[in-house]
């Protein structure tokens, strides 16, 4: 408590977790300031251009099971994120600050959010909900995707499923791939990426295959976001919860009264990650869509006195 206490008194004293994984320096990285207090927005983009992680997350954690948190890339500032609820969610766990050992809410600058903790054999899961999904349309300019990713046509038409546009707060291209071979030999053409942002508006790219590396995994996919200024994400929670959707409008798994999956990223920039997707189906679609994963505290740190909140 004392270590806590100290943290408590320092705005700048931050954690590094990785999220979506059960291994150090896997998944993906979040920074996270637990103790931000009144710290400005100004200054919190300016550390987090700093810390040049992906995500950089500042909190205010109160003693009620609730907290504040606010998101920012290295350029912008961002609405809540899986990877930052369920990292931040295990920080508080790990500093022994949850109130209630099933869950944390969160308050953000889009409304307020729950994450949910689960003892498994592995370890400790948290998982966050999403909204039901919205599917916005297809893009049937295959010849063009292919050619972005650095592929044949025939290597996504040979599915025989579309290119879809999924949004569960977020719009998703989800592009399905035939084989795993091909996924993993991915290299986008930034010049093809073009005509695709030209169409859609932005170019970042969902792949995915039912096929894995692993065993007692369903799914291994790509996300290759440069639209947030990540050429490849290697864990992507939103992204796979449009995942599961268009799985469930497809028929690619069992459409019972409640479906669980296994998917798994990062392989090929080597930081394996693994998320656990469930859902349940009404009416033959997805509804309470629910993501998640374990994380690693990698390490604690602070920044500089000489910095002013």
């Amino acid at each position: 408590m004392d270590f806590v206490n100290a943290l408590k008194s320092d705005p700048f004293s931050f954690m590094l977790i990785d999220v979506f994984t059960d291994k150090v320096f896997g998944g993906s990285k979040l920074t996270f300031f637990p103790f931000a207090g009144k710290m400005s927005r100004a200054l919190m983009q300016s550390i987090a251009k700093e810390m040049g992680s992906g995500e950089t997350a500042f909190a205010d954690i109160s003693d009620n099971g609730t907290g504040t948190i606010h998101l920012f890339t290295p350029s912008v500032s961002i609405l809540a994120t899986d990877l930052a609820l369920i990292g931040a969610t295990c920080a508080v766990d790990e500093l022994g600050l949850l109130a209630d050992s099933t869950g944390f809410k969160w308050l953000s600058d889009d409304g307020e959010h729950s994450v949910q903790i689960e003892e498994t054999e592995s370890g400790k899961r948290y998982s966050t909900s999403h909204l039901k999904a919205d599917f916005i349309g297809q893009y049937y300019k295959r010849s063009s995707v292919a050619k972005a990713l650095g592929l044949v046509e025939q290597d996504i038409s040979i599915t025989g499923l579309p290119c879809e546009i999924v949004s569960t707060g977020l719009p998703i291209h989800i592009v399905p791939v035939g084989t795993l071979a091909a996924v993993e030999k991915i290299s986008i053409k930034h010049s093809a990426c073009h005509d695709i942002v030209e169409d859609l508006g932005f170019g970042d790219m969902f792949v995915f295959v039912c096929d894995s590396e692993n065993p007692g995994v369903d799914i291994h996919c790509r996300f290759f976001a440069h639209g947030f200024g990540i050429p490849e994400d290697p864990a992507s929670g939103t992204a796979c919860s449009a995942l599961m959707a268009y799985l469930v409008k497809h028929r690619l798994v069992a459409t019972t009264s409640d479906v669980h999956i296994t998917c798994e990223q990062g392989m090929e920039i080597g930081q394996p990650s693994r998320l656990y997707l469930s859902a349940k189906i009404v009416a033959g679609e997805a509804s309470e869509i629910s993501v998640g994963g374990e994380c690693v505290v990698v390490g604690f740190g602070k920044l500089t006195s000489r910095i002013s909140s």
